[in-house]
């Protein structure tokens, strides 16, 4: 049975321990807040060089490292499988959203889409050493007792079990997906009247402080906002300012990144312009209607992502009231690139099911953003991609890792992976870096011996690191990259870039350097059979595979109107020949 969800509204000196380096743990452990962006590029951020304005991760930002070299999975499940765990994502049972997965592939090792038996999270490990444990947000790993956050090592949780939904209510956002479903300590609930994704989680996870029983332990927070995922929606007091930021569309968005991120350093000075996209629709070939519905799409992107980081300011706020900021470390990332989906096909079965667009609505409850491919080629600049595809732009996401300890107001280009964010935790609070006997091996590698001096690399030479998701796959070594971005954007080849000097993947090295795309390759292959990557069948795509189960969805709601309306035209056809007659 459901219960009714209430949140609890809320009131308004660490040195890191790094396993293996140090010679002794101290006796306060760090707190540790891990918050998870959904669907940010690596620019969005206002530290990044984006135009949202988002002062108190910013002021993270301040107080640590910014690293713009950070890898995801291109989709998000995979990547929350590998933060959650520090193992590849097919190790974890996370090898691809379910959602994207043909129903033949879906009893496969790897490919159940939740969190398997043979990985720890963060949370159970932290468990060990007497942390308190609080996940809210999206989770996404499964629905069922033995999936959710209650048997993954979280003491409390509020979460959302599916991939998406409205931030105002239980409508789902695809037609196989009518209703969300929300999960409070395990036991589905339904929500109040007056939520708001970003805010409810917050209020949440201040509950959980409130109400802890052992204040004196250390605690682990996993705060997986919604925003900026389909339907991308905000209060209409964060969205306003941005109407016109966007106004002359996403080919100079594209263009303005570009040349911001040469600015900031994120790419060579020399690096070219790349655009594998560029065929997509242009702006000026829209509409003036078109463009008035995409660029309030944006405005009230840029306004989810605001109102994510002020309730974000009114964590931090509480936390350095209760006098637990100072001891306490943020790590703030993003699962995957920007969200190139078209969603135009799911509009009919959405405006029928409590979503609108109206221009004028200002993204408020029931309206239904999304940014399409020209917003997400234009927000993932200077890279290539986005989401669902192993390009740098679906890829490459923010990571800001700040506190008492952490270097701070630095900067590292350093290759980084997401399964390398749970293992330096565990170096931070003095636990061992590899899996306990009988589990998945943890795959990643501790980034704190890099923050402490940055002249040490996080991946030594020879050191590769491979990925798979969607169809799509990359595999990194070296400096260098060899990327498959699958259909319909990619074209199911194999592509060699030396990625260190060439980030935006603009010069394709396959036909000059012959024996790295080789070495390469094996080293990729090797990887396949050691995770158990399983190839997708002939002529799959993640985005194709989405629209025939949606379509399959549409069709089966409309079967009883079509049968009745069959069963009515031949009533009628019946009764005019027996006039006849």
């Amino acid at each position: 049975m459901k219960r009714l969800f209430i949140p609890v509204l809320c009131l308004m000196a660490l040195v890191p321990s790094a396993h293996g380096q140090n010679d002794a743990v101290p006796a306060k452990k760090p707190n540790v807040v891990l918050i998870l962006i959904d669907d940010s590029s690596l620019m969005d951020l206002g530290v990044f060089g984006g135009e949202a304005q988002t002062p108190n991760i910013d002021r993270l930002a301040g107080k640590g490292i910014l690293f713009s070299n950070m890898h995801a999975s291109p989709v998000c499940s995979p990547s929350r499988a590998m933060l959650l765990t520090g193992t590849d994502s097919h190790l974890a049972g996370v090898a691809n959203l379910p959602e994207f997965l043909p129903k033949e592939y879906q009893g496969i090792d790897g490919y159940g889409g939740v969190l398997n038996d043979r990985v720890q999270t963060i949370a159970t490990r932290l468990k060990e050493v007497n942390y308190s444990t609080y996940a809210v947000g999206k989770w996404h790993l499964g629905h069922e007792a033995n999936t959710l956050p209650p048997s993954k090592g979280f003491d409390r949780s509020f979460v959302l079990g599916g991939s998406g939904a409205s931030n105002y209510d239980n409508h789902g956002y695809l037609p196989m997906k009518p209703l969300a479903h929300w999960y409070a300590d395990g036991i589905e609930v339904e929500l109040p009247e007056d939520f708001y994704s970003s805010k409810a989680y917050i209020d949440q996870v201040i509950s959980f402080h409130q109400a802890e029983k052992n204040k004196e332990n250390p605690f682990f927070a996993y705060i997986a906002f919604q925003a900026i995922h389909a339907p991308i929606q905000a209060p209409k007091e964060y969205v306003e300012k941005y109407k016109e930021v966007y106004r002359k569309g996403w080919n100079k968005l594209r263009e303005d990144r570009f040349f911001k991120a040469k600015e900031l350093g994120f790419i060579p000075e020399n690096t070219p312009v790349s655009d594998p996209l560029s065929d997509l629709k242009k702006w000026d070939a829209l509409s003036a209607k078109e463009q008035d519905a995409y660029v309030m799409s944006m405005a009230v992107t840029a306004g989810m992502l605001e109102a994510m980081d002020h309730h974000v300011g009114r964590y931090i706020e509480y936390l350095t009231e209760q006098g637990m900021m100072e001891n306490t470390i943020f790590i703030v990332t993003s699962d995957n690139g920007p969200d190139g989906a078209d969603y135009k096909l799911s509009m009919p079965w959405a405006l029928t099911h409590g979503y609108h667009r109206d221009y004028d609505a200002k993204g408020e409850k029931g309206y239904f953003g999304y940014l399409s491919p020209g917003w997400a080629n234009g927000l993932s600049a200077p890279f290539s991609f986005f989401k669902y595809y192993t390009g740098e732009g679906g890829l490459r996401v923010p990571l800001i890792i700040s506190g008492k300890g952490i270097p701070e107001s630095k900067r590292t280009d350093a290759f980084c992976f997401f399964t390398d964010i749970a293992p330096t935790i565990y170096d931070w609070v003095g636990i061992s870096t590899a899996a306990k006997e009988g589990f998945a091996p943890i795959t990643g590698k501790s980034m704190w011996p890099h923050m402490q001096d940055f002249g040490r690399a996080i991946y030594e030479d020879n050191e590769g690191v491979g990925l798979e998701a969607a169809g799509s796959s990359a595999y990194f070594l070296n400096g260098f990259k060899i990327v498959k971005n699958n259909i319909p954007l990619g074209d199911n080849a194999w592509h060699l870039y030396d990625i260190a000097n060439d980030p935006t993947e603009s010069v394709d090295l396959s036909s000059d350097r012959p024996d790295v795309l080789q070495k390469m390759l094996a080293e990729y292959e090797a990887y396949e059979r050691k995770v158990g990557v399983v190839a997708m069948p002939e002529g799959y795509s993640a985005s194709g595979e989405v629209t025939k189960k949606s379509v399959k969805q549409i069709l089966l709601n409309w079967l009883p109107w079509l049968a009745g309306l069959g069963v009515a035209i031949t009533g009628f056809l019946l009764w005019r020949k027996n006039r006849r007659v």
